[in-house]
């Protein structure tokens, strides 16, 4: 009998003190959620880095910083076609901008993250492979003070690329074909002869990445300390490790966009995301495709919410330290092909609570700053605009952000709802269905007993657990954030 005492009593220490440890570095852990800023200028991201950071967030995720179009439209699709890698200046803003940007947000605690727009140049000229062009040379040769404010690195007497710098100009037709995505322009119907593709796949040929590997090191050494790497399904993985340099890829955080439609055994996951994942250091992150694949399948009619209960388990998540979380990007409204990822604006906004409320990866939001008109701007009558500092949503970071550190348990999981806990200092449920759920589970040695809940979603009364079990009620359609008070 003292032998077992002795035993439990052992047993309570150590758990009490692994939540001690969980708990401080929960408090030291930094926030870490990440804004997409998409389409706003660098002069309104740094007007509002105090809300930013008031907000929550972590990192803002802000306009490819290159040398694209300025035109009276000002589509967002020409922010990701590239004239020129060493100048910053398009319609969000340029170097000068970008920089002060930088600082504003320094300023407040908040990192800037890069979009890396390096796979291609833009489709311009009559499909010319000639960058940045001559009538681009001439403006710098006649601004010579202007384009030295704005120019990153490199001679701009000079031009960048040329036609050998470039794969030979034949469009994609198989998604399917490995060389053909890596080699082959990415083109839009009928005639468009696509974005011409910079030619990376040969050994020892390495001018183009010498480009790519300078431009990244210039933004690092201006302060970013995040890369998204666009297109990056498009370069072969090799190409990707020349141009981050050891050092940015130990003290940034870098994740690719390689969009699939599924986890472990999907074909497009086999033949981009898992190559990548598997060729490349584990500082090397990604879009949790196969993680949005699956919320949007367990949040389909007759599809039960448990699936979603275990993701990494069953094949359908990144590690959770390679994974930027995601429930939206801007290339899935703004492309065809992507919009049927969209979810119901319910469903995401209770996705939002499971990537928030959850333990592992890290989480983005999608907030659309585009002001052009459709086809080509700003669309469903602005679903995403003002999205970033919502009151449900800032209250979802709160809670990211104060469970950072915290182990996760799932606790329920049935067709229409999930119920876990984070640590004994959060819970979380989720109802996908439109009738209430009550759930009950055993609360020994899981919660604070005779200590107060608070639900950050809604002004409901907290909650208070007394007894060995306790039953959660979850209205329909609804998410709840419990926070020990």
């Amino acid at each position: 009998m003292f032998r077992k005492l002795v035993t439990f009593c052992l047993t309570a220490i150590v758990v009490a003190i692994t939540l001690l440890l969980s708990a401080s570095a929960n408090r030291l852990a930094p926030a870490n959620v990440i804004l997409h800023a998409f389409d706003w200028s660098y002069g309104t991201v740094a007007e509002r880095a105090p809300a930013i950071a008031a907000a929550g967030y972590g990192a803002v995720l802000v306009t490819p910083p290159l040398k694209s179009p300025i035109t009276r439209e000002c589509r967002w699709y020409q922010r990701y076609q590239p004239q020129d890698f060493r100048v910053i200046s398009h319609c969000d803003g340029d170097k000068e901008s970008f920089v002060a940007m930088i600082n504003a947000l320094s300023a407040v605690g908040v990192r800037t993250y890069a979009d890396v727009v390096v796979n291609h140049m833009a489709n311009e000229r009559n499909a010319s492979t000639i960058f940045p062009g001559s009538a681009i040379l001439e403006e710098y040769a006649n601004n010579p003070e202007y384009w030295e404010r704005q120019r990153l690195y490199g001679d701009l007497d000079d031009g960048l690329f040329s036609t050998q710098d470039f794969h030979p100009a034949n469009c994609i037709r198989d998604y399917g074909n490995r060389q053909q995505v890596i080699k082959g322009r990415i083109c839009g119907g009928g005639d468009d002869p696509g974005l011409p593709d910079l030619r990376d796949t040969v050994p020892g040929e390495n001018w183009v990445l010498e480009q790519r590997r300078q431009y990244v090191q210039t933004l690092y050494d201006l302060g970013v300390r995040g890369f998204r790497l666009d297109a990056a399904k498009h370069m072969p993985n090799r190409a990707i490790r020349y141009f981050v340099p050891d050092k940015i890829a130990k003290n940034s955080q870098i994740f690719a966009e390689i969009i699939t439609t599924g986890g472990v055994g999907d074909h497009e996951y086999n033949l981009f995301l898992e190559p990548y994942l598997r060729e490349l250091p584990a500082a090397f992150e990604a879009y949790d495709f196969p993680l949005l694949n699956a919320i949007r399948q367990a949040f389909s009619l007759g599809q039960p919410l448990s699936d979603i209960a275990q993701p990494y388990s069953m094949g359908n998540a990144l590690e959770n330290t390679r994974a930027v979380t995601v429930v939206v990007t801007h290339d899935i409204p703004y492309n065809d092909p992507f919009r049927y990822l969209i979810l119901d604006p319910t469903d995401e906004d209770l996705a939002y609570a499971y990537i928030m409320g959850r333990d592992g990866g890290t989480p983005m939001v999608f907030d659309d700053g585009t002001t052009a008109q459709p086809p080509f701007g700003q669309i469903d009558n602005g679903r995403w605009q003002g999205v970033w500092n919502r009151d449900r949503m800032t209250h979802m970071i709160q809670f990211h952000n104060q469970m950072q550190g915290l182990p996760m348990e799932v606790l329920h999981a049935d067709e229409c709802s999930l119920l876990w806990r984070r640590a004994e200092t959060g819970i979380v449920a989720i109802n996908k269905c439109g009738e209430p759920r009550k759930i009950t589970v055993d609360t020994r040695f899981k919660f604070k007993w005779f200590h107060l809940y608070q639900d950050i979603l809604t002004n409901e009364a907290p909650i208070k657990i007394n007894s060995p079990s306790f039953t959660f009620t979850v209205p329909g359609r609804t998410a709840r954030m419990w926070m020990a008070t």
